[in-house]
């Protein structure tokens, strides 16, 4: 089962100071990074139901999600959309939406929604700083969801800067 929490992140965006981590540090083993025009967006996989009291905490702190590539049957697993550097108009505000797209083993989609707001707000501190995108994709092996490879594809969109950040991850339901 495959479920989309959206986060109000619309006038408070949660940010974590972190510089040009995105471009300088290495590709992590887990999750997916990606860059067009100097904006950064990663997708992260995670089991833990905590994630946003571990993001909700002071941007001095980092915090440290546990990253899967599975899940067991009845477990759950949360996908997160972090972004950084987008482009800001003339009033200092952010417009990022994002396509997202969750694919079966079978290759057929088990959801696609295009023009999610992921980050329209601005920003409480430099652009370069690291946010959480809106949308969490939440997803639960139910009984009767297929065993195997699911896909999750996001595109990021920064319709100030107008470039577009395609992300992809993976994980297996056991």
């Amino acid at each position: 089962m495959l479920g989309l929490i959206l986060a109000t992140l619309a006038v408070s965006p949660q940010a974590k100071d972190a510089g040009s981590a995105f471009q300088s540090a290495p590709l992590p083993t887990i999750g997916n990074r990606g860059e067009a025009g100097g904006f950064n967006g990663m997708l992260m996989v995670t089991p833990d139901a905590d994630w946003k009291e571990k993001w909700n905490t002071p941007s001095s702190v980092t915090p440290h999600f546990t990253t899967t590539r599975e899940v067991a049957r009845g477990g759950k697993i949360f996908v997160l959309i972090f972004l950084a550097n987008p482009g800001l108009d003339a009033q200092g505000t952010a417009n990022v939406t994002c396509d997202l797209e969750v694919i079966r083993p079978d290759g057929s989609r088990s959801s696609n929604q295009d023009g999610v707001d992921c980050l329209k707000a601005k920003l409480p501190g430099p652009a370069t700083n690291v946010y959480l995108a809106a949308p969490v994709i939440v997803f639960s092996g139910d009984p009767g969801d297929p065993a195997g490879v699911w896909t999750v594809r996001v595109t990021l969109r920064d319709n100030v800067r107008q470039v577009n950040v395609p992300l992809e991850t993976t994980f297996e339901l056991k």
